[in-house]
């Protein structure tokens, strides 16, 4: 799905409100802005708690939107596995 959307003089863009609804964010929601080669990716932040199955493997559970961000997950998993 592709939306086009304006950026207005102070940088500011509007996610159209049946986006924000199907993400489930809210006023003061927060955002991350990735940049990727081929442009700006933007991700809702969420808590992420990283634990270890009977196996070994770890196992991540997203909680709550607005606490931790992606790179924040990738290195407690990464922690986790070196951990052991």
């Amino acid at each position: 799905m592709s939306i086009t959307v304006k950026v207005d003089p102070q940088g500011r863009v509007v996610i159209p409100q049946t986006e924000r609804e199907r993400l489930g964010l809210s006023d003061g929601g927060a955002l991350e802005l990735v940049s990727t080669p081929e442009g700006v990716l933007l991700e809702r932040r969420r808590r992420a708690t990283v634990t270890v199955d009977e196996s070994g493997l770890p196992l991540v559970t997203v909680d709550e939107l607005e606490t931790v961000s992606n790179a924040t997950t990738v290195e407690a998993i990464h922690a986790q596995r070196d951990r052991e």
